[in-house]
């Protein structure tokens, strides 16, 4: 039985249950699936021609969207760290990103945090510890999810929107 299956860096990822006898499969290379962007597969020049800049919410909140063109990936890579929230926006099935989603984020107790349209398939936020409410809006269909913060901690929310 496969329990997971995912394509990041190129890279086909399969954990199969150990209930079958069959060994982690890891690392397998799929053909046609472009290698993700990185920091060290681009100059500084490409880099920095990628360069988002940073938002901050009403209530405070750092936060930045893009993704579109190998130099914004390889930005939010490399800046990815600084983040504690990482959001993702594509259609299912299939998997092509998508831009333009109208985004807000409520906290525990109904207060809106982030409140902003994604121009781009990622979003990456600092959200400070605690429990909140995402509300995806595209194409006009919404998706909520609830997630939680730690101190130490991080959420990563793929959001599919349906064809």
């Amino acid at each position: 039985m496969i329990s997971s299956l995912r394509i990041k860096s190129g890279l086909l990822v399969l954990a199969v249950s150990s209930a079958l006898g069959v060994p982690f499969i890891s690392n397998v290379a799929v053909a046609g699936v472009p290698e993700e962007p990185s920091i060290h597969s681009l100059s500084p020049d490409e880099v920095q021609s990628g360069a988002l800049t940073v938002a901050q919410s009403a209530s405070g909140v750092r936060y930045v969207a893009g993704g579109i063109g190998v130099e914004e990936r390889a930005w939010l890579a490399a800046h990815a760290s600084q983040f504690n929230t990482h959001i993702t926006f594509a259609v299912v099935p299939g998997g092509a990103f998508v831009s333009d989603v109208h985004v807000g984020i409520t906290n525990a107790k109904g207060d809106s945090i982030l409140d902003t349209t994604a121009q781009g398939p990622k979003l990456l936020v600092e959200l400070p510890s605690g429990s909140y409410q995402l509300t995806a809006t595209h194409d006009g269909q919404t998706i909520r999810r609830s997630f939680a913060i730690s101190s130490q901690g991080h959420a990563v929310l793929d959001i599919g929107f349906k064809h």
